[in-house]
C-alpha cells in the first residue's frame, strides 16, 4: 500500500486513479531487478516517489 506520498496527492497529479495505476505500475516494472533501485525499497514505492517528484511523467499518445 502506498502511504508516502499520499495516494490522494498522486491521484490529483495524475488526473484519475486509473492513469496513476498505469504510470506507476509501468515504471515499477522497469525498475524490477534494476541496480538503480535501492535494496530496501520496493519497486512500486520507488516508482510512486519518482512520480511525486516529477521524475516520471505521463505521456499521452494520440
Amino acid at each position: 500500500m502506498i502511504t508516502k506520498p499520499p495516494i490522494d496527492e498522486l491521484t490529483e497529479k495524475a488526473g484519475d486513479k486509473y492513469t496513476l495505476c498505469c504510470v506507476v505500475a509501468k515504471r515499477a516494472k522497469e525498475l524490477h531487478n534494476n541496480p538503480e533501485l535501492p535494496p530496501n525499497k520496493k519497486p512500486i514505492s520507488y516508482a510512486s516517489e519518482e512520480f511525486d517528484d516529477g521524475i516520471v511523467e505521463i505521456s499521452k499518445k494520440l
